[in-house]
């Protein structure tokens, strides 16, 4: 009986921990999905899979996760872009300095050691900033 309800209290604790990682997505987000499990079933001939990548490397025959360098030229990309649409630079800092592109939407799911993060890099842009202006 003890281990049954220990079974059942760890399963339950699993479901919230699922409930608790998951993360809502808008319908623009929802649509990127849709499109990439496409591009998925049209490269490899199959559905994903719980451990395949959604967003994989369309070179090679084998699902895998795009190489480091392939992430580091669609990062910067993504920087070029944000500092081109006149987001604050210093926001744009803050992503290059973090990895993270952090959001009034998604903030609430950022640990303290990581908003923590992120508010010292657009403080220390705003550093950077002032100390060229005074010299």
């Amino acid at each position: 009986m003890a281990k049954r309800l220990a079974q059942r209290i760890g399963r339950r604790k699993r479901q919230v921990d699922q409930k608790e990682n998951s993360i809502p997505i808008n319908q623009e987000t929802a649509e990127i999905i849709v499109q990439q499990k496409k591009l998925f079933r049209e490269q490899f001939g199959r559905e994903p899979g719980p451990d395949d990548p959604l967003f994989f490397d369309p070179r090679v025959a084998v699902p895998q996760f795009l190489s480091d360098e392939s992430t580091d030229e669609m990062w910067k990309s993504l920087l070029q872009a944000a500092g081109d649409s006149g987001i604050d630079p210093a926001i744009v800092y803050a992503m290059n300095k973090t990895g993270r592109i952090v959001t009034e939407t998604n903030v609430h799911f950022l640990t303290d050691a990581e908003l923590q993060e992120w508010n010292d890099a657009v403080d220390e842009y705003h550093q950077k900033v002032e100390a060229r202006e005074t010299q």
